[in-house]
């Protein structure tokens, strides 16, 4: 007998939803705001209604023992009546038939299991709307038999029941095949053993684990194997490879696929953002004027088994899906997270307060573990994902043509920022407070109301009026941002010269309480990188709790395959580098004098980079400059700046006499694969410190308050991480060999020099004369 839990709510998402995609009442209230409605209701019942009534049942269906739970909203045995409360800021009138259904579905689950339990023989069933502004109850009522009731249930039971008798057996066969797996290569590397070791462990110990190790040691092979080993011996449910980067991403599907040349039997998934995976650029998800809305929910079971019996779903996969059964494919994607091992994902959809993962996380009761590579990038990814910004420009923009219907709502806000930029500021263009504006607050709230409403009767309306639906969704942002408010916030105003100058920021400081939320909801976490030290500073940072274990793993270099010199003449801190320019210049025309091969030169700053070129003398090497990202949509920087990242890699492959200049910490200083003669050599111009500026120094005055390491916290730390994410480019593999030189005279304090990667030879160049350094790294 297969046993299985479900909820109620699961059971009528994947039994009764019909119809078409439809987000005109999205969103919808707020979390708080929803429980605060509930209460209202709850206050005007009689004695003899019971709230949140438990209840649960067990059935069986094709070898399915079913365990069904949930809570009903409310539940008057006097009156005999079940009710289910939804809230609202639209008439419900105007609420698709498929949703007030499926609302109604869900009570009459509850209805069922009540009336078996209690022997009832009837029971009314009332679905109520709540319209949080009006304050009024929109009461649908029907009266069912348990016949009735009784009946719905089983037919919910069996077609739940079918699918998972299917599932299991796809499921054993790849346990059994899970078993059997072999590490992917003939054998471990040096360190590789010892964190596969220590991810199954913290796995099977449902703990928090920090992994440092190398660059090119095989991090992604040495934590997925184990992480699917223990699928297999029911230590966890599920696993999320959740990563900041593209490159991540490919690599974590590379090493499945040689896995499964070994014999691997996996449903796994990559999730890809809506914009770069949509068959419809450009339309609403609504059936009115996108295809692949129109009655999606009918043909979801079809797809839904079509996909699961391919298990590879990846973008390539998904999208063929999707035109084989005319649907959306990124709506596709989220229907298939409960069905999937292995789900392959950027970090916001984990972490971000829109999370689809942690959402489903928080919903399926299932222990799920996740993989967080080059987890050294979560902290400042998390910073802006628990951002937000309103820019008086934009709402302008979407003044100049408004929809009458939401003209008065965009002046509300407008009339609350000129308040704002009259007050007394602590700079003539900056200021910061600890709280944010109530009234800002109530009129970005009535705006977004009255938005919700018109998209109730148009959907296409945010399609028709683009600087509208920019504006819309910036302030669904800061809300969000706004319901998460905290002492680590701040909120700041910005002006220029402009009269519409003015922006709004939500600055999170410090992402580590909203980030410990979204660990709470794992059964494990594992946060693996080259770059992780030190311990505490990261362990704060991403939210782990005091017993988060931190291992920094042995390298299977030799320390000699980095030869890395310290040159401390040249002072390149800001107010010393036009003075130092021509020495700083000279030093890099010796180093590519000295060292053939392709070399990376990395800077702090693209003035610093474009003034020390000039001065450049080497002229027999191919050079390659990157340049600044062009803000705006991703096809205008594609327009704008060509696919320079990308060309790089091509051109190192090409030849083997490239100087490439680029910036310490940019898109080129980690993250790059670039093996043997790639690259043999980089140049580090400074210490990767932050710039100084008003965001900088607010969270120096923050960490020092908290921990009294603000330097270190805001500018020291991060700075030297990149500085060893870019020593990490030349060495990747065993025959790999290379040089390195670091350039400013901060390095001779054992501060910074302390924080370098402990994996290579370290010495001293002084005046063109190197000796070897009295500290190697930490």
């Amino acid at each position: 007998m297969i046993e299985r839990s479900v909820t109620v709510g699961e059971l009528v998402h994947f039994c009764a939803r019909t119809g078409d995609i439809d987000h005109r009442f999205m969103p919808s209230p707020t979390g708080a705001e929803g429980v605060e409605g509930h209460q209202r209701i709850y206050r005007r019942r009689p004695h003899s209604y019971q709230p949140e009534f438990p209840v649960s049942g067990v059935c069986e269906s094709e070898g399915v023992k079913l365990t069904i739970s949930g809570r009903a909203d409310g539940f008057d045995l006097a009156q005999g009546r079940v009710e289910e409360i939804k809230t609202c800021r639209v008439e419900p009138g105007g609420i698709p038939q498929a949703i007030t259904q499926l609302h109604l579905a869900q009570a009459r689950l509850y209805a069922a299991l009540i009336c078996e339990a209690l022997a009832l023989p009837e029971l009314e069933v009332r679905l109520t709307w709540l319209h949080l502004d009006a304050d009024r109850e929109y009461p649908l009522t029907q009266q069912y038999g348990r016949a009735e009731l009784d009946a719905f249930l089983q037919q919910c039971v069996d077609t739940y029941c079918h699918w998972c008798a299917w599932w299991t057996g796809l499921r054993r066969e790849q346990d059994q095949a899970l078993h059997d797996l072999r590490f992917p290569h003939d054998e471990f590397r040096t360190g590789q053993r010892e964190l596969s070791e220590l991810v199954y462990k913290c796995v099977d110990r449902a703990g928090q684990l920090m992994l440092e190790a190398p660059t090119g040691i095989g991090k992604t092979a040495a934590v997925i194997y184990p992480a699917l080993k223990a699928l297999a011996t029911n230590k966890h449910d599920r696993v999320i490879f959740s990563t900041a980067k593209v490159a991540g991403r490919r690599v974590a599907e590379q090493t499945l696929e040689t896995l499964e040349t070994q014999g691997l039997v996996l449903r796994r998934l990559s999730l890809t953002a809506k914009d770069s995976i949509c068959l419809s650029p450009g339309k609403a998800c609504h059936a009115q004027d996108c295809p692949y809305a129109v009655n999606f929910f009918d043909k979801l079971a079809t797809a839904r088994k079509a996909a699961v019996g391919r298990g590879r779903l990846n973008r390539e996969s998904l999208v063929a899906l999707a035109q084989e059964f005319d649907l959306c494919p990124y709506y596709l994607s989220l229907e298939l997270l409960p069905w999937v091992d292995v789900v392959i994902a950027d970090l916001h959809y984990l972490y971000s307060l829109t999370a689809t993962l942690a959402s489903q996380i928080s919903g399926d009761g299932l222990r799920w573990t996740a993989l967080v590579d080059e987890a050294h990038n979560l902290p400042t990814r998390a910073r802006d994902m628990f951002r937000a910004s309103l820019a008086k420009s934009e709402l302008m923009a979407a003044r100049r043509e408004p929809p009458a219907s939401v003209a008065t709502s965009l002046n509300r806000v407008n009339r609350v920022l000129l308040q704002m930029q009259k007050r007394d500021w602590k700079q003539p263009d900056f200021h910061s407070e600890s709280e944010i504006d109530d009234k800002l607050l109530q009129s970005l709230n009535d705006f977004v109301a009255c938005v919700g409403e018109q998209l109730a009767e148009d959907v296409t309306l945010l399609q028709r009026h683009r600087a509208l639906m920019d504006f819309y969704f910036s302030v669904l942002q800061f809300l969000r941002v706004a319901e998460k408010w905290g002492s680590e916030f701040r909120f700041e105003m910005y002006r220029g010269k402009g009269k519409q100058s003015l922006t709004c920021v939500l600055n999170c400081l410090d992402p580590a309480r909203l980030l410990a939320e979204k660990h709470s909801l794992l059964h494990a976490s594992i946060s693996f990188s080259a770059t992780l030290s030190p311990g505490d500073w990261l362990r704060a940072g991403l939210g782990l709790g005091d017993a988060a274990v931190y291992r920094q793993v042995d390298s299977p270099f030799a320390p000699e395959q980095l030869q890395v010199m310290i040159n401390t003449d040249i002072d390149t801190r800001f107010r010393s580098r036009q003075q130092s320019l021509p020495q700083l210049a000279r030093r890099i025309d010796a180093w590519l004098d000295q060292h053939q091969g392709n070399c990376i030169v990395y800077f702090p700053s693209y003035r610093y980079m474009d003034d020390c070129l000039q001065l450049l003398q080497n002229s027999a090497r191919t050079r390659w400059v990157q340049t600044p990202r062009v803000q705006g949509t991703k096809a205008q920087r594609a327009k704008a700046e060509g696919t320079k990242t990308e060309e790089l890699p091509d051109l190192l492959a090409r030849e083997r006499n490239v100087v490439a200049f680029c910036i310490l910490g940019g898109a080129l200083g980690e993250g790059v694969d670039l093996p043997g003669k790639l690259l043999t050599s980089v140049v580090i111009v400074g210490v990767g410190l932050p710039q100084f500026g008003n965001d900088s120094e607010q969270l120096r005055e923050h960490f020092d308050r908290e921990c009294g390491r603000g330097f270190e916290y805001a500018y020291l730390y991060p700075g030297l991480q990149k500085v060893n994410q870019a020593l990490g480019r030349v060495v990747r593999d065993a025959t790999d060999s290379g040089h390195a030189l670091l350039i400013d005279s901060r390095y001779a304090s054992a501060q910074y020099r302390q924080l370098l990667a402990p994996w290579w030879q370290y010495g001293f160049q002084t005046g063109g004369l190197s000796r070897p350094a009295q500290t190697a790294g930490r």
